[in-house]
This record gives C-alpha cells, structure tokens and sequence, in this order.
C-alpha cells in the first residue's frame, strides 16, 4: 500500500482512532479531545483536523 506524507504522519493516531471506535466506549466527535489527552503537545486544530480526515476516511461513497 502507497501512503502518501500525510497519511503516514496521521497513521498512529487513525489507529488509535480505529481502536477508539471499535471499543464503542465514546462517541466519536469526542475523538479530538481524546488525542489532546493521549498527546498533550497537539494543538486543539490539529486533533480536530486529524479527526476529520479520520471520519472522511471512513465515509463510503454511495454514488455507485
């Protein structure tokens, strides 16, 4: 699989983001705070654009 700069970068906290969703224990859009937790030097427009970039990853195209 070729994972562009970004999705490299990102690909620690999807998986945190996966494992999150997967234990069902939050809802989501609590995601962002979550990472600010886990790692405290990511700013509050990061963890929102991580997030985000997350749950488009997760959208599925409907138009076929």
């Amino acid at each position: 699989m070729n994972l562009t700069e970004k999705e490299k970068e990102n690909l620690r906290y999807f998986v945190m983001l996966d494992l999150m969703q997967e234990s069902g224990q939050m809802n989501m859009f609590g995601a962002p705070a979550k990472l600010r937790e886990v790692y405290p030097d990511m700013s509050k427009r990061q963890s929102i654009d991580i997030t985000s970039a997350w749950m488009k990853n997760k959208t599925v195209d409907n138009d076929e």
